[in-house]
């Protein structure tokens, strides 16, 4: 199969997407670090972001911006969000495919952060998150798609 992002950008593969513009998607993490991980995919197929044109990369951090404001308005990260490149294959790039990550953090949650990070590739508890990511993506996408 070619790249996961590029499928999903094609409307080939399903995803939990909660906001689209001409640039880029926004969509749940399948294998979410933290509640409501959210992603930001370029649509352009970029490994890196030196790949994406200027104009595109400046419009990431606006719409950066705007999703976290979104996800503290439903309640996650209100204290906190890791926004979170990785930029080729040496720093775990798993897809190489320019994506950001928008990780809401409470208080405490750092060793079921890192208990995620050992366990979030493997199938446990799959349907039990795939009803959380439902429930994640349905209140997220009545808060991004508000005109703002």
């Amino acid at each position: 199969m070619d790249c996961v992002f590029c499928a999903i950008a094609e409307q080939r593969l399903p995803a939990h997407r909660l906001y689209e513009d001409e640039d880029f998607i926004v969509l749940l993490d399948i294998f979410p670090m933290r509640p409501a991980h959210v992603l930001i995919v370029s649509r352009l197929h970029a490994p890196f972001l030196r790949d994406l044109p200027p104009p595109v990369r400046e419009r990431l951090l606006a719409l950066s911006e705007r999703v976290a404001a979104g996800l503290r308005e439903a309640g996650y990260g209100e204290n906190g969000i890791n926004l979170l490149i990785n930029d080729g294959p040496d720093s775990n790039q798993h897809v190489p495919h320019l994506h950001l990550h928008l990780i809401p953090r409470r208080p405490g949650d750092l060793p079921a952060l890192l208990w995620r990070l050992l366990v979030r590739f493997l199938p446990l508890g799959r349907k039990r998150l795939e009803a959380r990511l439902q429930d994640e993506a349905e209140r997220l996408r009545l808060i991004l798609g508000k005109e703002n």
